[in-house]
C-alpha cells in the first residue's frame, strides 16, 4: 500500500516532487539525470511507506506498532548521571512518525518539540497521535524545553530544516552553506543535557535504531562549528540510506546573503513530467 501511494504522490504532488529533485541534484553532484530521477523516485515511495508507518504509530495499538527494531548504543540514553536530560538529535527521515513509538520503545515516555500546524484539523490529528508516546512542546518554547532538559527527561529535537536566519548559521550540508538553527548548541549551553544523535534505517521489515554520542568540546563557543560538526552528522546518516530521508522540504530556501533561493522556483518552471 504504501509503495503504490508513493507511485501515486510522485505523479500528483509537483511542487513536492520538484523541491525532491532539486535538493538531490544538489547534494550527489557526481549523480547521472537517470541516477536522480531513479532517488526521486525512490523518495516517494519510501515516503509512501511512511504515511502507512505513521497510520501504525497512531492508530495501531501500541503493542503491535513495531514488528521488529534493532537497537545499537543504547547505553547512550540510557546510561546518565541522575536527573541528566537527553537532547535526542533525528533528522526527518521518511518514516517521522514511527520515530515515536521507536523512542518509546528505547527510555520509554519521552518529550518531543514539534513545529504547530496552521490546519487545526491536521494539528489536532499530529497532537493526539504523538501523544500516545510523548509530551509535545511548541519547538518555539525556549523555557519549556529547557525545563524538560533540566528535569532529566529526554527531548526529541529535529535540527535539519531551514528555519530561516533569526537563530541561525550558515554551514556546509552536502558541500553546500545551509541555514542550520544553533538551537541545539544554546540548549546544551544552558542546560547539562548530554546530546545524542539517533540514526534511522527500515532494512526489509527490520528497523535500526543507532545511538551514538557526540565528540567531547560540543558544543563549543564557535556556532558555525557546532552547526558544521552536526551537519556532517547528519550527511553521514543519510548517505546510509539517502532515499529513507525527507528531501521534500526545502533545504536550501534560505541563501548566505540572506535572499530567498531561486533554484527551486527554476526547477518547478522547467519540469513538468514525473520520473518514470
Amino acid at each position: 500500500m504504501g509503495r503504490t501511494l508513493g507511485r501515486l504522490l510522485l505523479r500528483l504532488a509537483h511542487s513536492r516532487r520538484q523541491v525532491t529533485r532539486t535538493n538531490i541534484t544538489l547534494c550527489f553532484p557526481e549523480k547521472s539525470q537517470s541516477e536522480i530521477d531513479a532517488i526521486t523516485r525512490a523518495c516517494f515511495i519510501d515516503n509512501g511507506i511512511g504515511l502507512i508507518e505513521t497510520a501504525w504509530a497512531w492508530y495501531r495499538p501500541m503493542e503491535t506498532v513495531l514488528p521488529e527494531v534493532r537497537f545499537s548504543g543504547l547505553e547512550h540514553v540510557t546510561a546518565r548521571a541522575e536527573g541528566q536530560g537527553i537532547l535526542l538529535l533525528c533528522p526527518h527521515y521518511s518514516m517521522l512518525d514511527l520515530v515515536a513509538p521507536i523512542i518509546h520503545q528505547a527510555v520509554g515516555r519521552f518529550v518531543v518539540t514539534y513545529r504547530p500546524n496552521d490546519n487545526p484539523t491536521f494539528d489536532q490529528a499530529v497532537c493526539q497521535g504523538r501523544q500516545r508516546y510523548a509530551d509535545l512542546i511548541d519547538v518555539r518554547a525556549m523555557r519549556e524545553t529547557l525545563k524538560a532538559l533540566k528535569g532529566g527527561k529526554v527531548v526529541w529535537f529535529g535540527p535539519d530544516q531551514d528555519m530561516g536566519p533569526k537563530g541561525s548559521v550558515f554551514a556546509p550540508f552536502f558541500g553546500h552553506l545551509a541555514c542550520t538553527v544553533t538551537t541545539p548548541s544554546r540548549l546544551l549551553s544552558l542546560t547539562n543535557a548530554r546530546p545524542v544523535f539517533l540514526s534511522l534505517r527500515r532494512v526489509a521489515d527490520v528497523y535500526e535504531a543507532h545511538f551514538s554520542s557526540f565528540p567531547d568540546g560540543y558544543p563549543s563557543d564557535d556556532l558555525v562549528a557546532d552547526a558544521t560538526l552536526l551537519n556532517a552528522t547528519i550527511e553521514t546518516a543519510i548517505r546510509g540510506a539517502p532515499t529513507q530521508y525527507m528531501w521534500m522540504h526545502k533545504r536550501f530556501k534560505t541563501n548566505p546573503d540572506l535572499s530567498r533561493q531561486t533554484r527551486y522556483l527554476e526547477t518547478e518552471a522547467s519540469e513538468s513530467q514525473p520520473p518514470q
